[in-house]
């Protein structure tokens, strides 16, 4: 059988009118620093646009009416930030990816100050922006109906495409075809935002399209709507907001975020995202890099102890074995009464010194001795404990610090904090930072269990006064932000990982200050889902270039499941004392990693359709264009009865030679790059739930 269309990668030129002005979006950043490999090339086709985006910025600016953003002041309808405003005050500023203006205007009727924060990317087709909205020295009447983005994108035959969130139908693609009248609403309501529905969207429209990312990690709204003429309106925003401002009280938009690209190879036009989302996005540490590819170890550590952690590393290395980072998760901590306690308990934010004297210093140093790194897991946004006890053991922590109770009557039940106070997050980061500084920790994991949506509305309805509905959330958000902004000021190269029940909180704005490693619940200690873990990394892997997988199994692991859990950052969690310990097959694992790593921040393709099936094949490939190499890793599902399966590859040099090997001795071969992209490349897999590993390497 085959699968796929050869081709050859074609220029992705970037165009197509979206609306009015602002139909400029652009990509990437070249030439930026890339783990394993040669800087990124946007390529051939990724930034035919670029120089497009700050015009056409700078033309909104200039006719400050055409500005896509629309609200209502005290009931009356306002659009764009033209008539009803005066400018104050407008500056440009040189970034290393693009040009960033701040344009201050004074809304006449609110006498309030609106700060347009916005950017136009050099290297790609893309535009973004956010509005902030500042009280002077009195009250406002009412804003309502906030939109971050109020525009619209024309082209024939329009069509929304885009993946779900995690639960439900986790990480599945969709497709909609946006025909006259039909109407497609897309919404966060948890305060989760990537629970359920995920904030980026793919909307082709005429001969190309436009990537939309709304930044926002609280409840969110996204709605698609065609009407006459290949006309498509996009409204986006917070999902509900109305309120006054009280004097010198700020409120803003969600980041609104326009990538352009031309033509409607979709294989192509995803690769242009995951440039511009490496490039200019991703988080890097003080030298301009990436968080490394590598092999992990973690679990909840209740019951642990610092001995029992340097047996697992030394057993790891002892072994040959590369750990490049060992995750400490859950129950590292003390309650009320200075005891060890375990999660869903949240503890202090101080640790169980009866279990790790060292405070994890000795943990970190061995990883260090061996080039390594640690991880360390907090909740810091909700009190887990009893109330009283807390308060009583913490003299200096405020009550009105807790905004209320969240997930009421089950097992996750605690007090939500408001991370929107400034005094709030200051005491937290006294907490937080001691246990890192203490331990010598590196990475920062932040999870949270609970949805906070119903607690910030229960407080703007009770404890505000007037009219203040998604004031809380607003408030909040800021917080977060900032929250997370002032932990990488302070360690300037930590990476954080964005935790929410898994990957609930990964909107844009999160993804510009963390990775998603922990994308999902559902697996991480579950010796099945091997079909969602093949999934998850074909889709995810387009929209997030770096994410972490766990293998995990009390009896061993197959070759089957290492492989299935080869993500950029991979978890093989097994005993380090048990005398089945597969460490041949780790070792093997490693190295496959290994040589992996330098094509996880390149391109990728999907070569089969994301099924879950255990009936079916699931197959994709890395591929770097410029340094002519590509990897193709396929499995045979565990109920499958196919042997053969033929994949068209994309991206090669159609004249030139490839070497094409596999890891198990299977494949050994030389093949044009018009073979491999037309004919396909033909893998036997003797058996269901097997597997193949193949390097392409050109002559």
């Amino acid at each position: 059988m085959k699968t796929g269309k050869g081709r050859a990668l074609k220029a992705a030129l970037c165009g197509v009118l979206a609306a009015a002005v602002l139909a400029a979006l652009l990509t990437g950043c070249k030439g930026t620093k890339q783990p394993g490999g040669e800087p990124s090339d946007p390529g051939e086709g990724n930034a035919p646009g670029a120089g497009k985006a700050l015009k056409e910025l700078e033309e909104m600016l200039s006719r400050p009416e055409t500005v896509p953003v629309s609200f209502k002041y005290d009931g009356a309808a306002v659009r764009g930030l033209g008539t009803g405003f005066t400018r104050l005050s407008q500056t440009a500023a040189e970034e290393a990816d693009g040009t960033r203006y701040d344009v201050r205007f004074r809304h006449i009727d609110s006498g309030a100050e609106f700060r347009l924060d916005a950017k136009a990317y050099k290297d790609f087709d893309a535009l973004e922006w956010t509005l902030y909205i500042t009280a002077d020295d009195k009250a406002t009447g009412v804003f309502s109906e906030l939109l971050a983005c109020d525009l619209e994108f024309k082209g024939a035959d329009p069509v929304l495409k885009g993946i779900n969130g995690d639960l439900g139908d986790m990480y599945a693609p969709y497709s909609v075809a946006l025909s006259e009248g039909v109407r497609v609403q897309k919404q966060g309501t948890s305060g989760r935002p990537t629970h359920g529905n995920f904030p980026y969207f793919n909307l082709e429209h005429g001969d190309g399209g436009t990537f939309i990312a709304v930044g926002w990690p609280g409840c969110w709204k996204a709605e698609f709507r065609s009407g006459q003429a290949g006309v498509v309106t996009v409204r986006a925003g917070q999902n509900e907001i109305a309120t006054h401002l009280e004097p010198g009280e700020t409120i803003r938009t969600p980041l609104v975020a326009l990538l352009r690209y031309e033509g409607r190879d979709e294989k192509v036009n995803m690769n242009h995202w995951r440039r511009w989302f490496i490039d200019c996005n991703m988080p890097r540490d003080s030298r301009g890099e990436l968080l490394k590819p590598g092999i992990g170890w973690g679990n909840v550590v209740q019951g642990s102890n610092t001995k029992a952690m340097k047996r697992t590393i030394n057993a790891y290395f002892g072994h040959g074995m590369t750990l490049d980072y060992y995750w400490i998760d859950a129950g590292w901590y003390v309650n009320t009464k200075g005891e060890g306690c375990s999660w869903p308990e949240t503890g202090m934010w101080q640790v169980n010194e009866k279990a790790f004297p060292d405070k994890f210093a000795e943990v970190s140093a061995l990883m260090h001795e061996h080039g390594g790194k640690t991880m360390l897991w907090f909740e810091p946004e909700v009190v887990r404990l009893n109330k009283a006890a807390f308060l009583k053991a913490n003299s200096d922590f405020k009550e009105e610090w807790m905004l209320g109770t969240a997930a009421g009557g089950t097992w996750l039940e605690g007090q939500l904090l408001d991370l929107g106070n400034p005094e709030l997050r200051t005491w937290l980061e006294g907490r937080i930072f001691k246990v890192i500084d203490d331990g010598g920790i590196d990475y920062y994991r932040q999870d949270f269990n609970v949805d906070p949506a119903p607690v910030w509305q229960q407080y703007d309805r009770e404890v505000l006064t007037g009219e203040r509905t998604g004031y809380t959330e607003n408030k909040y958000v800021q917080g977060y932000l900032q929250f997370w902004d002032d932990f990488l000021a302070r360690y300037p190269d930590m990476f954080i990982d964005s935790c929410a029940s898994g990957g609930g909180r990964n909107d844009l704005e999160t993804m510009r200050r963390a990775v998603p490693l922990h994308i999902s619940d559902f697996w991480d200690g579950n010796a099945g889902g091997y079909d969602e873990r093949q999934t998850t990394l074909m889709s995810v892997s387009l929209w997030f270039p770096y994410f972490k997988l766990q293998a995990y199994s009390v009896d061993g692991m197959s070759e089957y499941q290492m492989r299935s859990v080869l993500a950029p950052w991979s978890n093989y969690n097994v005993s380090s004392i048990s005398k089945s310990t597969p460490w041949d097959l780790l070792l093997q694992a490693a190295d496959e990693h290994a040589n992996l790593a330098e094509l996880y921040y390149k391109d990728m393709y999907q070569l089969t359709a994301v099924n879950k099936a255990p009936s079916v094949w699931r197959a994709l490939e890395y591929n770097d264009p410029a340094g002519g190499n590509a990897a193709v890793l396929c499995f045979r599902g565990e109920k499958n009865d196919t042997e053969t399966m033929t994949f068209a590859l994309y991206g090669l040099d159609g004249a030139a030679e490839y070497e094409v090997k596999d890891c198990d001795g299977r494949i050994e071969r030389t093949m044009t790059g018009a073979e491999l992209m037309n004919g396909g490349l033909e893998v036997t897999l003797a058996e269901p739930g097997s597997s193949a590993l193949v390097f392409i390497k050109k002559h």
